[in-house]
């Protein structure tokens, strides 16, 4: 019976010492608001002007991981770009997931020409569960001039999703951080 007591004892002591050292330096607990909050912090908004503000700001560009460069395109989003993908998408791929998770998200940004100017953007980001055979689960947004004026911006777009299709989850980009 003694021995049992001094187990427990040092089981607490334990616990309570490892939750003092995780509050000491600091590391959020998976599932906890913080990581929750940190998550949400991570994809873009979903409306179109507060999406367009958001890149704006350019403050992915300090969260997600980034391809090393600027370099030419091999799709349709026109010369130079340059991806980022942010911690949900990154997990999902570390993970080998074929289907992505709710608030995957990654973010092109157009150069055409230049290297140094971005001057449009190319975002995906995961709405739904599930994608569904024409990209519902997907909101996509491309502008070619920084503007909202000629935006293609919306779920499962043909002109978008036609193309993402052949891609692992509608993510067609080969970059892998």
């Amino acid at each position: 019976m003694k021995r049992k007591i001094v187990a427990c004892v040092c089981l607490i002591a334990f616990v309570i010492g490892c939750s003092w050292i995780a509050d000491l330096l600091s590391v959020p607990v998976q599932g906890s608001p913080e990581v929750k909050a940190r998550k949400d912090r991570d994809i873009p908004p979903t409306k179109k002007k507060q999406l367009l503000r958001w890149l704006k700001a350019g403050n992915y560009r300090g969260t997600y991981s980034a391809e090393s460069g600027v370099h030419e395109s091999t799709g349709p989003h026109g010369g130079n770009v340059r991806t980022y993908y942010n911690s949900v998408l990154v997990g999902d791929l570390n993970d080998g997931k074929t289907i992505f998770s709710k608030g995957a998200a990654m973010v092109k940004e157009l150069y055409f020409d230049g290297k140094e100017e971005v001057i449009g953007y190319a975002v995906m980001i995961k709405v739904r569960k599930n994608s569904g055979n024409s990209g519902q689960g997907w909101l996509f947004y491309e502008s070619f001039d920084g503007t909202n004026k000629d935006a293609i911006f919306g779920r499962g777009l043909s002109e978008c999703a036609d193309c993402h299709s052949a891609g692992v989850d509608f993510l067609r980009s080969s970059f892998r951080p």
